[in-house]
């Protein structure tokens, strides 16, 4: 069309100017941008954001260093204790520019960071086993309001809204307001697994039950790092009566896949299965 040709020029003409007039540079390569953009992070490092190749347990998510050769790939905690989530999903990595494109959102407030996470989300999304035709509650993670008040903003919730918009048309509809945080709590970071599970423990509930019952259920986050947090507003939600529940985030945190065995428990799985069966309720 002629508005696209005759725009072309025009946008050269405003990255030349941009450049000179508002010099910036990448947040995460440090190179000089060069062109306009709602973001401080260039074209070469948005286009480097790739999913995570990885062979992952059918439940967790998390990395495997082998495949079963059933229909689930199980990792040790999940063939021990299962999480009260059904299964969960990750876009990629937690490392690189992704990482650094989560921080920018979170820690540095640059909420249109929120539209590419949201982006990269509603990928996985669309490859899930979310497969049928009934709708499905995307729930993000909320924050206690103090925090909501620190922060200006739930970066778990922009990423949702974004994800809803770019699956526009679908059966994923955002659901916020039901599942309240009504206890503040402390970072997760530095914390054992045993301060991780108190920490959350009775942080969450569900204000209005009835809308939640049998419904699919997708939890979306951040960065999936121990899935304490996650694994808790699971609990509540299938106390209130919800159906299958997903978990979705970003990003993801993967444990070294040498630290992993095809065969037994590892040490470190025998404690993270110790912390799925406490939130879960089993001990």
């Amino acid at each position: 069309m002629w508005i696209e040709a005759a725009w072309h020029p025009l946008r050269i003409a405003l990255d030349s100017i941009a450049a000179v007039v508002l010099p910036s540079d990448c947040r995460i390569c440090n190179r000089a941008l060069v062109q306009l953009s709602r973001i401080p992070v260039c074209a070469d490092c948005l286009d480097s954001l790739a999913p995570a190749d990885v062979t992952a347990c059918s439940v967790c998510g998390e990395a495997l260093g082998f495949r079963s050769p059933g229909s689930e790939t199980l990792c040790g905690v999940c063939r021990r204790a299962h999480p009260r989530f059904d299964f969960a999903m990750s876009y990629g990595s937690y490392d690189g520019a992704l990482r650094r494109l989560v921080h920018l959102l979170k820690y540095e407030q640059f909420r249109p960071a929120a539209n590419v996470l949201g982006a990269k989300l509603a990928q996985s999304l669309r490859r899930s086993e979310f497969a049928a035709d009934s709708p499905v509650l995307m729930i993000p993670v909320p924050l206690h309001p103090s925090k909501r008040r620190q922060r200006g903003f739930n970066q778990s919730e922009l990423i949702a809204r974004s994800a809803v918009q770019n699956l526009g048309g679908s059966r994923f509809e955002l659901h916020t307001g039901n599942l309240r945080r009504r206890r503040a709590t402390t970072s997760q970071t530095g914390l054992t697994s045993h301060q991780r599970r108190e920490n959350v423990r009775g942080a969450f509930i569900v204000t209005a039950p009835a809308s939640v019952v049998d419904r699919d259920v997708v939890i979306v986050d951040d960065v999936y790092t121990t899935g304490t947090t996650l694994n808790e507003c699971a609990r509540v939600l299938r106390a209130a009566g919800a159906g299958q529940i997903a978990v979705a985030t970003v990003a993801r945190v993967y444990r070294e896949v040498a630290e992993i065995a095809p065969h037994g428990v590892s040490n470190q799985e025998r404690c993270a299965a110790a912390l799925v069966e406490a939130a879960a309720g089993y001990r």
